[in-house]
């Protein structure tokens, strides 16, 4: 049988990087901005990711990849850079959620590309 989307595994992955991303919050209790951000983003992500893994649509892949930039430059636009930890765990985990969005972003769209024949020597 084969599945409806891409690999049920990347979105799983997600799903646990948003859960963690949340529950960090608790983590960042001494920096309110590092903590509302975690708490809030790593939800969405989670809820995105778990709508995904139920019904597969390119809008939560594209939604991903938003959040995940958002967590990997919110330390710095958000002010909470100064803190180690709290910018570590953002960069870091929104890399992952971001990267781990964009793989099936680009297999659809080479399975939406017409094919091209490939030039020959003689071209």
């Amino acid at each position: 049988m084969k599945s409806e989307g891409p690999s049920k595994r990347l979105e799983s992955t997600n799903l646990i990087l948003g859960i963690g991303l949340a529950c960090a919050a608790f983590m960042f209790a001494g920096v309110p901005a590092a903590a509302w951000n975690s708490g809030i983003v790593g939800s969405l992500i989670a809820i995105c990711s778990a709508i995904e893994l139920y019904r597969y649509g390119v809008w939560a892949e594209w939604s991903n990849l938003a959040l995940g930039s958002w967590v990997v430059v919110a330390p710095f636009l958000l002010s909470f850079g100064s803190a180690p930890a709290a910018m570590w765990t953002h960069v870091l985990i929104g890399l992952c959620v971001a990267t781990i969005a964009i793989i099936p972003l680009m297999a659809s769209r080479r399975m939406q590309e017409p094919s091209r024949p490939r030039p020959t020597a003689a071209e």
